[in-house]
């Protein structure tokens, strides 16, 4: 689903609801935004695969839709078609949803996540699924900023400007460094486990201000608005030229003054304050909104924006 937060705190959702991912009840989709459910005001959401969580004024956290791993941090795998209440999570500040696990920043600077942890994305050392949030082992000391969630990674970025990801791995998207073995041939043996199952260091990266993930892949904003991504690259989505995955950061061509960065399935896009933003990697459908559809392997700039 898409989700947006009004001015006045009042939480609209559409697309897909095949799951009651919208919370307005139903499981019929919707083309025009739906309200949820006797949902009072937010203050942020987040949208995952097929589930949805919102934090409330009062800090608490509420989530709907697919719960087939847990992932709205309920106590069970019920699934629920309006908002329902996250257990033993108080004091959100920043929420994050991945495919079918969700996280949360607390006022105290630490992270609980819940839900699936089949690639560690839980980030509590084990890859034993979770029906209720838990903390991640290693960032009990706080000092986390924010918080972003992909498929099966999750990355935060910290007061000292250093990111952490931890999760799937096969594509070097956790961003520690690890040699990554090359393209599987009939008759090779398994791959090695690559995954990572609590916080680890994104190599090489200090005085970093955001941090955005893609599917596969993610990307950090560090000084003078320079952008770095990681992980897989079959379709040049980290921007530097290439098509060759990077388990370290590599820097985007030609790229500073940027504020946010996001990436998207094969693409990524990154704005600067004044709004104008620049995109690069897979093309198809025009996602990199420059008015065709040619793929790049460098940054090209929005038209209109």
């Amino acid at each position: 689903p898409t989700c947006a937060v009004l001015t006045n705190g009042e939480a609209r959702c559409w697309g897909n609801n095949s799951e009651g991912q919208l919370g307005d009840g139903s499981w019929t989709p919707s083309n025009v935004p739906v309200v949820p459910f006797n949902l009072p005001v937010v203050t942020s959401i987040t949208a995952g695969d097929a589930h949805t969580c919102a934090i409330k004024f009062d800090q608490r956290v509420t989530c709907w839709g697919d719960n087939f791993s847990g992932q709205l941090g309920t106590g069970s795998n019920s699934p629920g078609p309006t908002p329902r209440s996250v257990a033993l999570v108080t004091g959100a500040t920043a929420l994050a949803a991945g495919d079918a696990h969700t996280c949360a920043v607390r006022t105290s600077g630490e992270v609980s996540c819940w839900g699936d942890n089949v690639n560690g994305q839980l980030g509590n050392g084990t890859f034993s699924g979770s029906y209720v949030a838990g903390p991640v082992t290693g960032l009990s000391g706080g000092g986390v900023t924010s918080i972003q969630a992909s498929s099966g990674t999750t990355c935060v970025n910290r007061t000292s400007g250093v990111p952490a990801c931890w999760g799937a791995n096969d594509f070097g998207q956790a961003g520690n460094g690890v040699t990554l073995p090359p393209p599987p041939q009939a008759g090779d043996p398994p791959p090695p486990d690559l995954r990572v199952n609590v916080p680890t260091s994104v190599v090489g990266l200090t005085g970093v201000t955001a941090v955005g993930t893609g599917i596969e892949h993610n990307c950090a904003v560090g000084g003078a608005g320079a952008v770095s991504c990681w992980g897989r690259n079959q379709r040049s989505q980290l921007g530097d030229g290439l098509t060759t995955n990077s388990s370290t950061p590599r820097s985007v061509t030609s790229l500073s003054g940027m504020q946010q960065v996001a990436g998207g399935d094969t693409h990524t896009c990154a704005m600067r304050s004044n709004g104008t933003a620049v995109c690069w990697g897979d093309n198809t459908w025009g996602k990199l909104g420059t008015n065709d559809t040619t793929s790049s392997t460098t940054p090209r700039p929005v038209v209109g924006l």
